[in-house]
This record gives C-alpha cells, sequence and structure tokens, in this order.
C-alpha cells in the first residue's frame, strides 16, 4: 500500500518539479548562497554531491562554491556494490552512467564524505524523502550514516511523505527559501562536520 502511494505521488511530484524548474531558474545559485549563511564546515569536510538530471535543482553552483573555498567534493557512481563517491573538480571527466547521469570515472579510490547533498522528488518538516524508487541513497547511508541535507525547491513540501522502515530521514533540507531543521539543531552542533547557524 505504501509503495503504491509513493508511485502515485513521484508521478505528480515529476511534473510539479518541472514547473518550479522553470519558475525559479536561479534556485542553485540561491542555494549556493544560503548554504554558507546557515552552515559551517570544517577545512577537512568532504562534501558528496549529484549532477542534476532533468528539473533536480542544480546543485552544481554550490559544488563550484564549495571547492572555492577549499572544499573536496566527490560525485556517485552507481556501481553493482552501490554508490560510490569519487572526487569531483571542474576538470574531472565525467561520464554517463547506468542512471542516465554524468558520473566521474572511478580512476581513484572510492571516498566517504562527511555530509551528504541529496536530491529529491519532495519531502516533509520531518526529513522523509520521496526518491525515485531505487533506493540508491538509502542503502549507501545504511553503510555510511552521515549528516543529510536534501535539495529541494519549497514547493516540493508536502504534508506528509509515505514511509518505510528502511527509508531514512534526512536531517536538513536546503531549498531556494531557506533551511528546514528536520532532526533539530542540537544534532547538528554536536556533530564534528557540521555547526548550525
Amino acid at each position: 500500500m505504501i509503495a503504491a502511494k509513493k508511485n502515485s505521488l513521484r508521478i505528480a511530484m515529476k511534473e510539479k518539479r518541472v514547473l518550479l524548474c522553470q519558475q525559479h531558474p536561479d534556485a542553485g545559485d540561491r542555494i549556493a548562497t544560503l548554504f554558507f549563511e546557515f552552515f559551517r564546515l570544517p577545512p577537512h569536510a568532504i562534501v558528496g554531491g549529484y549532477w542534476p538530471i532533468g528539473s533536480e535543482l542544480d546543485v552544481r553552483p554550490l559544488l563550484k562554491a564549495l571547492i572555492e573555498n577549499g572544499f573536496m567534493c566527490a560525485l556517485p557512481c552507481i556501481t553493482h556494490k552501490g554508490l560510490r563517491f569519487h572526487v569531483w573538480t571542474e576538470s574531472t571527466v565525467l561520464a554517463k552512467g547506468s542512471f542516465q547521469s554524468l558520473e566521474p570515472l572511478p580512476a581513484t579510490d572510492p571516498i566517504v564524505p562527511h555530509v551528504l547533498l541529496v536530491p529529491l522528488l519532495s519531502f516533509d518538516k520531518r526529513g522523509h524523502r520521496l526518491g525515485y524508487g531505487q533506493g540508491h541513497f538509502d542503502r549507501y547511508l545504511h553503510q555510511h550514516p552521515t549528516l543529510t541535507i536534501g535539495i529541494g525547491y519549497k514547493g516540493q513540501e508536502i504534508e506528509e511523505i509515505p514511509n518505510q522502515s528502511h527509508d531514512f530521514a534526512l536531517d536538513y533540507i536546503l531549498t531556494e527559501q531557506g533551511v528546514v531543521s528536520c532532526q533539530g539543531k542540537d544534532k547538528a552542533k554536536a556533530h564534528p562536520f557540521l555547526s548550525y547557524s
């Protein structure tokens, strides 16, 4: 029943996200600015991101800003073992992966990010996220628990996302309008790789 509800919601939210993408062409630049207003990272933090597909909010301005500020960034590759993150810079060669997203060629050993930027179709205030149904990020987080920041448009928020026992709740959501703290500020302030303003 929950799976069926999620599938119906995915159809509706994919259509809505296309409209939000058209309505907010500067959202990527906006979240790049807001990130540094709300979050503080130590110099050695590694941030895992994603290469946007279709109407996903474009996180590339934020990744570039992180690199300009001296942080290491990584992008995921989808493998038979699940997600593996590899270092990304603006000169990194990318190739189309199995999910039609551009991925770094796995020329280096995988790394484990301290903070993960997660794409989504929809979210609620508790941090529950609707993804594409493949479960890549949920499986990765079971193997490598880390601090998560969902990236999306404010208009993708709904009252409640149907969730199952294997689903991970995000710690924060970063939108073009600001930050939603899903798990409370105390967790972030105690975390060695993030402080929240």
